[in-house]
């Protein structure tokens, strides 16, 4: 749990902030937690907070697309905050994009300011 800490905001918007390597075992162990929990909770949007990930393999990142088609099949919207240009240029070289994926905001902060502007406004 302490490794995908999935933090609920509203009763249907959570986010998982990501801290540290995402290897492959522990990218399965978010795609088996993030689809769970999406069922369970009824979680509509999850924000996915890579400001703490300082390098990711391309493989992993294969790995949430995949999270992120699941979030999508399952009626959710996932948005991703903080990727860092280390990991954009890796994502870039290998022809990766989370276009049409999920929705990409450049902090935190921005998602919760334009969450709560849709939410309440």
């Amino acid at each position: 749990d302490l490794s995908v800490p999935i933090i609920p905001l509203t009763r249907t918007t959570s986010i998982l902030p990501l801290i540290g390597t995402i290897d492959e075992f522990r990218a399965n162990t978010i795609e088996d937690k993030v689809i769970s929990q999406m069922g369970n909770e009824r979680i509509e949007t999850l924000i996915v907070d890579l400001s703490g990930v300082m390098a990711m393999e391309p493989d992993v990142v294969r790995k949430l697309i995949n999270v992120f088609d699941g979030i999508n099949m399952m009626g959710g919207q996932p948005i991703v905050t903080g990727l860092r240009p280390e990991i954009v240029k890796m994502m870039l070289r290998a022809g990766l994009s989370f276009e049409n994926k999920a929705v990409t905001k450049g902090t935190l902060q921005q998602a919760l300011a334009d969450y709560l502007t849709i939410k309440t406004g």
